[in-house]
């Protein structure tokens, strides 16, 4: 598939239990996903996370309400941040940046910046640091999830190349209050808009939803390390299958510059699943 656009929902926030190296940051035993699902009880369903692959991820640890299914609609796996580092923008910075043959850039701007006339870069977020110094990027702040979707379907619903990434703000609050049933209710209001989101989707768009962080709000640290959701989405009604444990948030560098044909350094780090796509 010649993919035109990718788009990134940052559900930030979300942790899918325990990373391998949770003892080395004061996170063994947390689950973020998991401990709201077992608070919450069977009232919580995510119906449309559940048929894009999420309980997947999960096989031999079940989560309430979020069974997985047979037939996904999603490609499915979890992250591991390779960063020895384990603060609120270590994803991020994971997520984007990569070694091109002269330096270390993001991928946000290089879209536009080594990419034809037509690629765009967009942003939707509250403030963060890193995602503002985008210097090629559109910006469209917004403070809360339901601006925050707004302006992500106005933006699909319009024909265009390049990367679109929005990040959520809703389950983070959440979870630094350690508010349980906010984080559940915040889940919800995604699922139904992810659900809204997959149908506004053209058959070239690329859609990616991740979390750049776990915060598992029964834990008193913050952030904790958890493996981090991965699903991949294409229009193409295709059956989707398990992506497997990424070694890092730098495969979804590697598939960005996998898509719009940017140049990568040998040593980089990443692996795009691009190839992986049925």
């Amino acid at each position: 598939m010649d993919f035109q656009r990718v788009i990134i929902v940052d559900l930030s926030a979300l942790g899918i239990g325990q990373a391998s190296d949770a003892d080395q940051f004061n996170s063994v035993g947390a689950d973020m996903l998991g401990h709201i699902a077992a608070r919450t009880g069977e009232r919580f369903k995510l119906p449309t996370l559940s048929r894009l692959g999420l309980g997947n991820s999960r096989f031999g640890d079940p989560i309430v309400g979020i069974p997985p299914v047979e037939a996904p609609l999603g490609y499915f796996g979890k992250v591991r941040l390779a960063a020895n580092a384990n603060k609120l923008n270590t994803g991020l910075r994971e997520m984007f940046d990569y070694q091109s043959d002269v330096r270390i850039t993001s991928a946000i701007d290089s879209v536009v910046y080594n990419g034809n006339a037509a690629l765009r870069s967009v942003v939707i977020s509250h403030y963060n640091s890193y995602i503002f110094n985008q210097d090629l990027a559109t910006i469209l702040t917004a403070n809360n999830d339901v601006s925050a979707f707004k302006k992500l379907h106005e933006q699909v619903i319009v024909p265009s190349s390049g990367l679109v990434y929005m990040r959520t703000m809703g389950l983070q609050e959440c979870c630094r209050q350690a508010d349980i049933e906010g984080c559940a209710k915040s889940l919800r209001y995604v699922d139904q808009q992810l659900a809204r989101l997959i149908n506004e989707l053209y058959r070239t768009d690329l859609l990616v939803i991740t979390s750049s962080f776990a915060n598992d709000p029964t834990f008193s640290t913050t952030p904790t390390r958890e493996y981090l959701p991965l699903i991949v989405y294409t229009p193409s009604g295709s059956t989707g299958y398990s992506l497997g444990v990424r070694a890092s948030f730098a495969d979804i560098a590697a598939t960005i510059t996998d898509v719009f044909n940017l140049d990568v350094s040998q040593s980089f780090i990443g692996s795009s699943f691009l190839g992986e796509l049925a």
